[in-house]
C-alpha cells in the first residue's frame, strides 16, 4: 500500500544519495592523484612593456579579429595576438594571453575598452586545429575563458586581471572556462564566488569548480581510435541557454559527421555566474605551459613531469549566433572575378559611406561591417585586407546575397571535387 510506496522512495532516494557520495569520492580521489588546480599563472598578458619583448614569430602584423554576428562581420581585437587569413584565425604561441578589445589598444584599465559579448541566450563556435601527432599535447593549454575583469589595481602584471585562483599579486573574480584543453582533452569548468565553500573556508571563490565537464579518450583525444581525434582539426561549439534563474551551458564538439554533446545543469555555482554572465565579461584567450598540468590532461599524461612540445595551435571562424537562429558554417572564399568599372559621378559624402567586408574587391559583393571599422575611411583600412571604403547604396541585402550565391557555388564545386 502507501506504507509500501512511502518505503521505497525513501530506499530509493537513500540510493541515489549513495550513488552521488561515490561519484563525489571518485572525483576526490581524481583531484587529489593528478592535483586541483594550476599552481601559478604561466601566462603573459600583452602589454606595452610585454609587447616590445615579443619574439617576432609571436608578434602579429595585425591583431584585427572577425567575428561573425548573427551574419554581420565585425571587427574586434586582440592586441599583440598574430592573426591570419584576412582576420578570420589566430595563431596561438606560449606563453601570452590576450583580451578581446574594441580597439588596438593595451589599456585595461577601462572597462569601456573590453567587447564584452553578452553570452546568455548566444552560442560560440569556432574551428580549432592542432595539427597532427605532434601538435600541442601533454603540459599545454589552449584557452578562452571569461573573467570579471578590469579590477581597480593593476597587479604585479600591469594589466587588471583577475580570475577564479585568486594568485597573489593578482585580482580575485568571477572566471567561466569555457575551454582549456590540448589534443588529449578539452575541458569547461565554472568558477563562480559565493564565498561559502566546504573544501576551503579562505576560498572567496570555487578554485576547483562546479559544474566541471572534462572530455578524454575514448571520447576526445589523440587518434582515430576516438569520436574526436584531437589532432584534426574539429568545431567548438558552446550554447548558454537561461531558464528562470538557471543556467544551462551545452557544448557540442563535431568533425567529420561524428558529433560530442556535454550539458552543464544549473545549480546554485551556475545562478551565481549567470548574474556576471548578463552584464558581460572580459573575453581572455591565450596559451600557456606547466609541468603540472596533470590537473586537466593527467588521465592521458599521468601523473608525471610534462614537457609542453610548444608547437602553435590556430582558432578560426569566430561565431556568435542568437539561440534559435542557424550557427553560420564557414565557407571558402570564393574565387575573385573581374568585375565592370562603374561609370563615374559624384564623390558621396562621408555620412554616405560604409566600410564593407568584400571578397570579391568591388563594394557590389560586399556585406556591411558596423562600429569602430565603419566610423571613417582611416578606421576601415585597418580592419583587414578584404575591408573597402564603400558607398552604402552599394553595401546592401543585394550584395550580402550575390556574396552567398558565390559562396553556393563555391561549396558546390567543391563537393563536385570531392565525388
Amino acid at each position: 500500500g502507501e506504507k509500501d510506496d512511502a518505503e521505497e522512495k525513501e530506499k530509493g532516494d537513500e540510493e541515489d544519495k549513495n550513488d552521488k557520495e561515490d561519484k563525489g569520492d571518485q572525483a576526490k580521489q581524481e583531484k587529489a592523484k593528478f592535483g586541483h588546480r594550476p599552481k601559478s599563472l604561466n601566462s603573459v598578458p600583452v602589454t606595452n612593456a610585454t609587447l616590445e619583448k615579443m619574439p617576432k614569430k609571436s608578434k602579429g602584423s595585425s591583431s584585427a579579429i572577425k567575428i561573425d554576428e548573427d551574419g554581420k562581420i565585425n571587427t574586434y581585437y586582440l592586441p599583440g595576438a598574430t592573426v591570419v587569413d584576412n582576420g578570420k584565425s589566430v595563431e596561438y604561441r606560449p606563453p601570452y594571453r590576450f583580451y578581446l578589445m574594441k580597439t588596438d589598444t593595451t589599456d585595461y584599465s577601462k572597462e569601456e575598452n573590453f567587447y564584452k559579448p553578452i553570452f546568455p541566450g548566444k552560442t560560440f563556435s569556432v574551428d580549432m586545429d592542432f595539427r597532427g601527432q605532434n601538435g600541442p599535447s601533454c603540459g599545454c593549454n589552449i584557452n578562452f575563458y571569461l573573467v570579471d575583469m578590469p579590477v581597480s589595481l593593476p597587479g604585479k602584471d600591469k594589466d587588471y586581471y583577475c580570475d577564479a585562483q585568486c594568485f597573489p599579486g593578482l585580482g580575485c573574480c568571477h572566471e567561466f572556462d569555457m575551454n582549456e584543453g590540448n589534443e588529449n582533452v578539452q575541458q569547461i569548468t565554472d568558477h563562480a564566488c559565493t564565498g561559502h565553500y566546504s573544501q576551503d573556508s579562505t576560498w572567496k571563490c570555487n578554485k576547483w569548480g562546479d559544474p566541471e565537464v572534462k572530455i578524454t579518450p575514448p571520447e576526445f583525444g589523440k587518434g582515430s581510435g576516438n569520436t574526436i581525434d584531437g589532432t584534426k582539426k574539429f568545431t567548438f561549439s558552446q550554447r548558454f541557454d537561461v531558464h528562470g534563474n538557471g543556467l544551462t551551458v551545452t557544448t557540442t564538439i563535431s568533425q567529420g559527421g561524428k558529433t560530442l554533446k556535454k550539458t552543464m545543469n544549473s545549480n546554485g555555482e551556475m545562478q551565481n555566474m549567470l548574474e556576471k554572465l548578463q552584464q558581460g565579461m572580459a573575453f581572455v584567450t591565450g596559451y600557456w605551459t606547466a609541468p603540472d598540468m596533470n590537473w586537466m590532461d593527467g588521465e592521458s599524461c599521468g601523473s608525471g613531469t610534462e614537457h609542453c612540445s610548444e608547437e602553435p595551435a590556430y582558432i578560426s571562424n569566430w561565431r556568435i549566433t542568437s539561440n534559435g537562429s542557424p550557427v553560420p558554417n564557414p565557407s571558402p572564399d570564393p574565387s575573385p572575378s573581374p568585375s565592370p568599372s562603374p561609370s563615374p559621378g559624384p564623390s558621396p559624402n562621408n555620412a554616405e559611406m560604409t566600410c564593407g567586408w568584400c571578397n570579391s574587391g568591388s563594394c557590389g559583393s560586399c556585406s556591411e561591417e558596423i562600429g569602430w571599422c565603419s566610423e571613417s575611411e582611416d578606421h576601415c583600412k585597418q580592419c583587414g585586407a578584404k575591408s573597402k571604403w564603400c558607398p552604402k547604396s552599394q553595401v546592401s541585402a543585394k550584395g550580402t546575397q550575390k556574396q552567398e550565391q558565390q559562396e553556393e557555388q563555391a561549396e558546390l564545386q567543391a563537393e563536385k571535387k570531392e565525388d
